[in-house]
């Protein structure tokens, strides 16, 4: 068998001892990502031709690539798209990856305002690169769909998705929902976010690629992670509309504690659904203007 350094396959050897030796969860996949990447292709391209010789300037690049990813770089950052939803977004430094139970988060609030029956009025709060407001205005065409944003890097990023989409978004800066304007007082239907719900003490023990490189203001939630949680609390009754939803993401230990809060400040329908891994994630409640 060949150990030609020049062909992929053996270049995709050397790429994932080098991943699994800095402590990538999963090297081979990384490795072939970038290579796909590199190569204009996909993996299942790169898997079927290990025999392919790459020239000096793509073995370079995917060297340099394998470099930033074994230093524990996202591979989003690396890659500078990560797929949400069927949705390529560009990503990069300042913005937080979108996680695929955030894909959940945004299903339900897709749900909701398809429920409605009419052209539903949504707002993203904490937007990030836009994932949950651009996938609602790729699934649910005749939504009003808003997105408020504090931070600057981050709604960089939002707004190069909303060129490269083509999707109907009114991007706000600002915090929480200090942006919006008057006139959506009490005539929102949905409000959806996924805001920092990170206890402080537990940024320490999130991976290299999560505490070493994304925004500590995206994930940190305060002592019990619920800071922003609770701040959402109380001001999305000034916004929601009578029936309208509040649909928020939190971490799995949280869900229980946030949808008896939803209950007790007059909210009904609480509801809890599980992510991908079957862990409680995303917590809905009916607002019935008490």
């Amino acid at each position: 068998m060949t150990t030609d350094p020049q062909m992929l396959g053996e270049t995709l050897k050397v790429a994932e001892a080098k991943l699994e030796a800095a402590g990538c969860d999963t090297p081979r996949g990384d490795a072939q990502w970038i290579a796909a990447y590199v190569l204009g292709g996909n993996r299942t391209s790169v898997l079927a031709h290990p025999e392919r010789v790459l020239t000096p300037d793509e073995r370079k690049q995917v060297e340099s690539l394998i470099t930033r990813r074994a230093g524990r770089e996202p591979l989003a950052y690396v890659l500078g798209t990560v797929v949400f939803r069927g949705l390529e977004l560009e990503i990069g430094p300042g913005c937080l990856v979108p996680r695929p139970e955030t894909e959940v988060t945004a299903e339900r609030a897709i749900f909701r305002a398809r429920a409605l029956g009419r052209r539903a009025t949504v707002v993203d709060v904490g937007t990030g690169c836009g994932p949950i407001a651009l996938s609602v205005a790729a699934e649910v065409p005749d939504a009003r769909v808003f997105a408020t944003e504090i931070s600057g890097a981050a709604r960089g990023w939002c707004l190069r998705n909303l060129a490269r989409t083509g999707l109907r978004v009114t991007l706000l800066p600002g915090d929480l929902f200090d942006p919006l304007h008057p006139a959506l007082g009490g005539a929102v239907d949905i409000i959806v976010s996924n805001p920092p719900y990170i206890a402080d003490d537990d940024i320490a023990l999130l991976p290299d690629e999560v505490r070493k490189f994304e925004p500590r203001d995206a994930l940190k939630g305060g002592p019990d992670g619920l800071d922003v949680v609770m701040r959402l609390l109380e001001e999305v009754p000034r916004w929601l509309a009578v029936g309208g939803w509040l649909v928020v993401e939190v971490g799995a230990d949280q869900a229980e504690k946030v949808g008896k809060l939803l209950e007790m400040v007059g909210y009904t329908e609480a509801t809890v659904t599980h992510d991908l891994a079957g862990r409680p994630r995303v917590v809905e409640g009916r607002w019935m203007g008490v």
